[in-house]
């Protein structure tokens, strides 16, 4: 399941991820991402992993039509949760996407990463 958070930050979009991701959960941060970006050039992307259980085919399959989409449009993801889940996505996208940022956050470290995530990138701005 997917649930978009509410964050203060008009570049930024936040979801909480938990269980397995389906097709129909990637359309709900795909309509998110498409409203921002009517106002914003780049987004950043705050990731919460709550007992994060991968993705369905249909799911997984999605992800990747969106990420081929928009991936030239984000500066920067925060990944909060365990570090398995980190250290298997992140390898993936930074190999087939280096211009994103990607930094990983334990629970405990959330403001911290709130605050990482909702700086704008220099070169994005240019």
């Amino acid at each position: 399941m997917l649930e978009l958070l509410a964050l203060p930050f008009p570049h930024v979009v936040g979801v909480r991820v938990s269980g397995k991701i389906n097709h129909t959960d990637i359309e709900v941060i795909l309509k998110e991402v498409e409203r921002k970006l009517i106002d914003e050039d780049n987004l950043n992307i705050f990731i919460e992993l709550d007992h994060f259980d991968g993705f369905t085919v249909r799911g997984w399959l999605k992800e990747m039509q969106f990420l081929a989409k928009y991936i030239n449009r984000f500066t920067r993801t925060a990944i909060l949760g365990e570090p398995r889940w980190f250290n298997r996505g992140s390898a993936l996208i930074t190999r087939a996407f280096p211009n994103i940022e990607i930094d990983h956050f334990i629970p405990l470290q959330k403001d911290e990463a709130l605050i990482w995530v909702s700086e704008r990138d220099v070169g994005a701005l240019g």
